[in-house]
């Protein structure tokens, strides 16, 4: 397996975690101003504000562990918006 693909994969596994173990967690966005930032992170139902700084602060560690982990998965999350799958 090529380590890109393998760093795909890494990402793929994080972002279903996050939306396993995030219910309320609809989508966000990452961009890049010196380090991770989420942006447009939706929740349903909106959750108090303690509880939707606690996901948010969820959702950021997980990511920051990625990119500590394999470096290039920062490309892959820079700029892109990820939002849970109904099916």
């Amino acid at each position: 397996m090529k380590t890109s693909r393998i760093v795909e994969t890494r990402l793929e596994e994080s972002i279903v975690a996050l939306f396993h173990d995030l219910p309320a967690l609809c989508g966000f966005t990452v961009q890049s101003r010196g380090g991770i930032v989420l942006t447009d992170v939706g929740l349903y139902t909106q959750p108090p504000v303690e509880e939707a700084k606690l996901i948010c602060e969820e959702i950021h560690e997980a990511l920051v562990e990625l990119v500590e982990e394999r470096p290039e998965a920062r490309d892959l999350l820079v700029g892109r918006t990820f939002a849970r799958s109904l099916h």
